[in-house]
């Protein structure tokens, strides 16, 4: 029988989802153009839709899911750029709070990244979740140091470029790696009052090295294992 508490999985890319999704079943839920699977994991009810790539997708699949299917917790799951050229590929990142490196409402604000509406720039992840999360990740991942928490820096592009990534670390110091969703979903999280945690795990550098196929290769060769294995064990803690 599956516990009450409920967990939505996000997940931008079907790439990223393609081992978890068979565990589930397709959704009969209407939807707004969305992928939704559902079914029972590790004991855990669970939802995971596909959001599509890019902060008002990911918000817009984000509230959907909360209206809809009433989750107890939402989990962001997929890849993203390293902060560094250095960095090999498969670094794990769980999330300890996420911001959107391209929002300047200034002079509404005082300064990049801050969300007037809710007078924060930075959403903190759930501690207990991450907690949870990490030791996940932990007993999965075999080398402790490939494992690290951070800042999730997210915005509306596909950093490609040493100059425009290293310009976005030294304006926000904390960031661990840069992706295009988790802020604004993070935000959907803080306004709906529903707890929220990350894993992601980076497929590039973040540089003009960056090529798509090898990316999506990536996520469909070696993340999307992962990201099945952790979710799994993450359920399995719940």
């Amino acid at each position: 029988m599956a516990r009450e508490h409920s967990v939505a999985i996000l997940v931008a890319l079907e790439e990223e989802a393609r081992a978890l999704v068979l565990h589930l079943a397709p959704s009969t839920v209407s939807s707004p153009r969305l992928a939704v699977w559902a079914g029972e994991l590790e004991g855990t009810r669970v939802v995971l839709v596909i959001t599509g790539v890019g902060k008002v997708s990911a918000a817009a699949a984000a509230q959907f899911t909360c209206d809809v299917f009433d989750p107890a917790s939402l989990l962001v799951v997929g890849l993203a750029g390293a902060t560094d050229s250095d960095g090999q590929v498969g670094q794990v990142i769980v999330a300890s709070g996420a911001l959107q490196h391209d929002v300047d409402a200034r002079p509404f604000t005082d300064a990049r990244g801050m969300i007037p509406s809710v007078g924060k720039a930075v959403f903190a992840s759930d501690p207990t979740l991450s907690e949870r999360l990490r030791n996940a990740t932990e007993s999965v991942v075999d080398n402790p140091r490939a494992i690290r928490s951070g800042v999730v820096l997210t915005g509306d592009q596909v950093v490609t470029s040493r100059a425009v990534r290293d310009g976005l670390l030294a304006e926000f110091p904390g960031g661990a790696c840069f992706d295009m969703e988790t802020a604004a979903i993070a935000q959907v999280a803080h306004q709906n009052g529903i707890p929220w945690a990350a894993l992601r795990i980076t497929s590039d550098a973040a540089d003009e090295n960056f090529n798509l196929q090898e990316v999506l290769g990536f996520g469909v060769d070696t993340a999307a294992d992962l990201f099945d294995q952790i979710v799994r064990a993450f359920l399995k803690a719940l």
